[in-house]
């Protein structure tokens, strides 16, 4: 656990959950606006919770769908010849709303153990092996240089992966530009890529992040995702209906205290704001909806479990309300 000095530093929380819920209306689901006053109440709440939490510490809130709009600007002024370049993004959103980005995307995804602890490198769920995405990237990138995007990054760990699987397919990344990165993820990058390195968002002495996605479960990629080593490399493991399985960060699901750097009451008051909220979103959505449909609906969603106990699955029969007021009950 990495221990937050409650005296100095800045904690970021990332804004992205109204953005990501936005992949339902496809589905024909009742999808609250992305610009819906209900989230605005949630970042207020959730900005005023971690306040309370880390009283010394300056807490940073940052909304994705400008950040990334902002790290599009990046990218427009180094971009010359489309002919010679070309632009990969790490984060969907980015690739799927600007057409300059030609849809070059890597759904690449950290993957972990029983226990929340890190393992290696996969797809993220409902996408296919990372062998087969960088091999088809590298036809279309098709012997240009490569300008590199992430919305962020805490310890470096994953676009380091990334480039070493570039550079041995042979492509050439000119420039990485980044929304955030911490210190750590700095040093660990300029080790591995000795090019031109931006940060659109200067952070100082980042102690910690979080999104926002992460604490709200049935949202897309919410949570640290069960993986398993196979002879394909590293997957997501699949229940036996072929959902994914993750952990969301709060109680009683993840350990939010040791993976957002939270001390115990800061952690449990996080914990009920967001269940609440998400009791509030799905209630919109359709209160009747059960678990399966959602996810049998959306492959991006993990079906949500809890530390200890990820053998115990929740009924996919089982209303997605009715499931997340259980879990609020046992915070009580």
């Amino acid at each position: 656990m990495q221990t937050v000095d409650q005296t100095h530093g800045t904690y970021v929380v990332t804004y992205d959950v109204a953005s990501r819920i936005q992949s339902f209306r496809s589905k024909g689901f009742h999808v609250p606006n992305q610009n819906d006053s209900m989230f605005d109440r949630f970042h207020l709440r959730l900005l005023e919770t971690m306040q309370d939490a880390l009283p010394g510490v300056m807490i940073d809130s940052i909304d994705m769908s400008k950040l990334r709009l902002e790290i599009w600007e990046q990218v427009e002024g180094r971009m010359v010849d489309l002919n010679r370049q070309a632009v990969l993004s790490t984060c969907p959103e980015i690739a799927d709303s600007n057409p300059k980005s030609e849809g070059l995307l890597l759904n690449v995804n950290r993957l972990f153990d029983k226990n929340g602890q890190l393992i290696g490198y996969g797809p993220r769920p409902g996408f296919e092996l990372l062998t087969n995405q960088l091999d088809k990237l590298a036809r279309k990138i098709a012997g240009r240089s490569v300008i590199l995007i992430e919305d962020g990054a805490f310890t470096g760990g994953t676009l380091s992966f990334v480039l070493k699987e570039l550079e041995s397919r042979g492509i050439k990344v000119t420039a990485i530009i980044i929304g955030f990165c911490c210190n750590g993820s700095r040093t660990v990058l300029r080790k591995a890529f000795s090019e031109e390195l931006v940060m659109v968002h200067p952070v100082t002495d980042l102690v910690d992040w979080i999104p926002d996605h992460d604490l709200i479960p049935f949202i897309p990629n919410c949570g640290r995702v069960l993986g398993e080593h196979s002879m394909q490399g590293y997957m997501p493991i699949r229940t036996v209906s072929g959902f994914s399985c993750a952990y969301p960060y709060i109680l009683p699901f993840g350990r939010i205290e040791e993976w957002a750097s939270l001390p115990d009451e800061g952690a449990r008051a996080v914990s009920r704001l967001c269940l609440d909220t998400s009791i509030e979103i799905f209630s919109h959505v359709g209160c009747k909806i059960t678990i399966g449909k959602l996810l049998e609906l959306n492959p991006r969603v993990s079906l949500p479990i809890r530390i200890g106990s990820h053998e115990v699955l929740p009924a996919l029969d089982m209303e997605i309300v009715s499931f997340l007021k259980q879990m609020r009950e046992k915070l009580e």
